[in-house]
């Protein structure tokens, strides 16, 4: 039986968690979006509104990994990759099964990096531009520091997690342990 926790996990981290960054972190430009999010963190949300929020995070979401896997796995991870033969292997139920737990282990943590790697800055923007008139120099060059601290450390999980992804399924597709 297939794990439904593991992969509904793996789901929500992979689209829904971007998205819902990125989604809030346009509301900052979008007042009509603003007062959505303003709704939906109180207790005058309803389930119809909680709902919207969701399907347009998660509609945001997909389209971060769009974006993500051109930067990621088309160019940065370039020379780490399945080709369209490795999945031909995949017919025998047990290798199937190990590689559905490579991409619930690995794959679905880079999805999740990658998408904030693209989302942070667009956060930090707004969070920035919000309070522009209030930060000092110093307090801008700080959080400019943070960010292109916490960018790295967050590119640099996506690429790991994605050549963890990659080694595993090929040790898993040539019959490995």
């Amino acid at each position: 039986m297939k794990d439904v926790t593991s992969t509904s996990f793996g789901l929500l981290i992979a689209f829904l968690l971007p998205g819902l960054v990125g989604l809030y972190a346009l509301s900052f430009w979008w007042s009509t979006l603003r007062r959505v999010f303003d709704t939906f963190l109180t207790v005058e949300s309803n389930v119809g509104l909680s709902v919207m929020v969701l399907l347009a995070a998660l509609a945001l979401g997909l389209q971060v990994t769009v974006l993500r896997w051109v930067i990621f796995e088309c160019w940065i991870c370039r020379k780490d990759r399945l080709v369209p033969t490795d999945f031909a292997k995949l017919g025998d139920e047990s290798k199937l099964s190990s590689f559905r737990a490579a991409v619930d282990e690995h794959y679905r943590y880079h999805q999740f990096w990658g998408g904030m790697v693209l989302v942070i800055p667009v956060l930090w923007l707004a969070i920035v531009w919000e309070y522009w008139g209030g930060l000092t120099k110093l307090e801008i060059s700080l959080c400019l520091a943070a960010l292109v601290a916490v960018e790295t450390i967050t590119a640099l999980a996506a690429r790991e997690a994605f050549h963890k992804y990659v080694t595993r399924a090929k040790y898993i597709l040539k019959g490995e342990t």
